[in-house]
């Protein structure tokens, strides 16, 4: 996404560009289902003081602090494959609030990246913040370092609407789960979450809010990725939860 060919527009779009359309929607599997359009394209900084990230590290341990309120699935699907958690650095594609990186360390993390387009605070020696342009250049350099586990929940499926100041791009989603791809280790894992529809089948556009998935998008969105597992997260964007291993080039 840091090396997108298409440009970023703020404010951001309030329809697709009809020249790209057809790329948007995969020839119409994937329609434009309605408009639901949002800016959040100024990259305003956002700063977690250490007490707000202590509060919800203590919160965590008492009740659900999953901001889409998922009806307490993703916690016991993360219990059940703590063992790629624990002692692991482990990256968090998008943060509004870091309450993933809180789950995260609880389950014994050993550090948390945030990659996050928006500048990014957050007061905890073993989280750190970065933004995308600079995970690529430094992939691009050989200087990155390759991640155990990416998690990310309610992000993917905004990327390439340009919402959050992100480049208009129709594969925008596909090209960040490449991304990960390469960003991870060897036989490492991804945890996805993204709005599925009820079907399994159907796929469609809320634009410029996100994506819902069906079959069409799904089989690329998890190309090059082994699906272990599958959650319904029960929540109110209706959220499918993904525990994806790296196919390895052969």
């Amino acid at each position: 996404m840091a090396h997108s060919p298409y440009e970023v527009i703020r404010p951001p779009l309030r329809s697709p560009p009809l020249e790209l359309l057809e790329n948007f929607t995969i020839d119409g599997q994937c329609p434009v289902s309605r408009i639901w359009y949002f800016d959040e394209s100024s990259g305003k900084k956002k700063r977690f003081t250490a007490k707000q990230f202590r509060n919800l590290l203590k919160l965590d341990n008492v009740t659900n602090i999953n901001h889409y309120q998922d009806k307490n699935v993703l916690k016991p699907a993360l219990f059940k494959y703590k063992h790629l958690i624990q002692g692991k650095h482990v990256a968090v594609v998008g943060t509004e609030r870091p309450w993933a990186e809180a789950i995260l360390l609880n389950f014994g993390a050993k550090n948390v990246t945030t990659i996050e387009y928006s500048p990014l605070i957050i007061e905890d020696e073993r989280v750190s913040t970065i933004t995308p342009y600079l995970v690529a250049k430094q992939f691009i350099s050989g200087q990155a370092v390759p991640f155990d586990m990416v998690f990310t929940y309610s992000s993917l499926e905004h990327s390439g609407l340009g919402r959050y100041g992100d480049p208009i791009a129709p594969f925008g989603d596909l090209e960040a789960t490449a991304q990960v791809w390469c960003m991870v280790k060897p036989g490492g894992h991804f945890i996805l979450a993204v709005p599925a529809s009820d079907d399994r089948i159907k796929c469609s556009i809320v634009w410029n809010a996100h994506r819902v998935y069906g079959a069409a998008r799904l089989q690329h969105l998890t190309a090059n990725w082994r699906v272990l597992d599958e959650y319904e997260a029960l929540d109110h964007h209706k959220h499918r939860i993904f525990v994806l291993q790296k196919v390895d080039a052969i």
